[in-house]
């Protein structure tokens, strides 16, 4: 099957990361993807070296470009339904226009919250040009499209312990409102006590400070990114794609969620938190949310300073939860498997009506 992926990329690299892997999982899976975008520098970050067969990158903002090269394509995937006024490049106009029969799948933001079960598998229809547009929802349960969870490496998989008598490493990569300089006063106050502590931070350059037993690690491609992750034994990560990903680690990880304007991630965070934690002991779960809370600056929280070492006597708990967290994630829906399964339900587009 030969498919497109529409990503424009409002900022940061959320919307490239899960794009990227996306098209990479559904390529692997022996389909043709092209991936249509309007951010080369981003792409050349997260993808350097371009391996995977049977996936093609378009910078759809070159001089050019033209949909009408692509008549073949039998699905299109637009992540978080980014065609938008936000972005200068409307070039998910050319493609609808040169597709107007082909399935049309805007693949949502990854939430918690139950509503999402309501809506997903949901189409719109626009009445202006009368294009449909179907709806999925990634999520945590089974009535959701789950994660992309098919091209974890299964080596990853084993359960490893966490001891935090023997040291701790600690992988770092937040948004740069995050109060990990805390994180880093807090090591270094440790410095000279056993066990030994050891911070990567993931993201920044290293001139902005210095400060010793901090490593300052580079920009990982997306295809060394899961064993880069399971390097370490508690995971401070951001946005979607390496919070899914710290996820099937399975190890205690402390979640920077991408902050509104309206504050509408705050209720994102809680709904998730709930179904994480659900299997905590009351007091380990009231300091891993006292924790999360600071570390995402919300309203009220306590000082990352104090909810920090709190967190860490309920280490070997968190560790254990994570594990059966990856587990529930593993057996639930996989979402480049729900997207083929939805496909194939759909009307045939006249390049598969062979009949015609």
């Amino acid at each position: 099957m030969h498919i497109g992926i529409i990503c424009k990329v409002i900022d940061n690299y959320g919307d490239a990361g899960f794009s990227l892997r996306l098209a990479r999982a559904l390529a692997t899976q022996d389909h043709e993807v092209v991936l249509f975008h309007d951010s080369a520098a981003t792409f050349s970050r997260l993808y350097p070296c371009q391996q995977t067969e049977g996936l093609t990158l378009v910078d759809a903002t070159q001089a050019g470009f033209s949909a009408k090269e692509y008549a073949a394509l039998d699905l299109l995937l637009e992540p978080f339904g980014t065609s938008s006024e936000q972005t200068a490049h409307r070039f998910d106009l050319a493609l609808k226009e040169t597709f107007p029969n082909t399935p049309w799948l805007v693949i949502d933001y990854l939430s918690a919250e139950t509503w999402i079960e309501e809506f997903h598998g949901g189409d719109s229809v626009s009445p202006s040009s009368g294009h449909k547009t179907s709806y999925f929802y990634p999520g945590f349960t089974s009535r959701t499209g789950g994660v992309v969870h098919c091209d974890y490496p299964a080596r990853l998989k084993h359960k490893r312990s966490v001891n935090p008598t023997e040291g701790l490493r600690l992988f770092v990569f937040s948004y740069p409102d995050a109060p990990w300089l805390k994180l880093i006063e807090w090591a270094e106050q440790r410095e000279s006590c056993d066990p030994p502590i050891t911070i990567d931070v993931a993201g920044k350059e290293s001139e902005e400070t210095e400060f010793s037993g901090v490593n300052w690690i580079p920009f990982c491609a997306q295809s060394e990114f899961d064993d880069l992750l399971a390097q370490y034994d508690v995971l401070f990560v951001r946005g979607e794609d390496s919070f899914v990903r710290a996820q099937l680690a399975g190890l205690p990880l402390i979640w920077q969620i991408y902050a509104t304007g309206d504050n509408a991630h705050e209720e994102k965070l809680a709904h998730f938190f709930k179904r994480y934690s659900a299997r905590l002991s009351p007091d380990c779960a009231a300091a891993l949310w006292n924790c999360w809370a600071s570390w995402n600056n919300l309203e009220g929280s306590r000082d990352f300073s104090e909810t920090w070492p709190v967190l860490l006597a309920y280490l070997n708990e968190l560790h254990m939860n994570a594990i059966q967290w990856r587990d529930h994630l593993l057996e639930g829906p996989e979402l480049v498997k729900e997207v083929l399964t939805w496909r194939a339900e759909q009307t045939p587009t006249l390049t598969e009506k062979t009949d015609l």
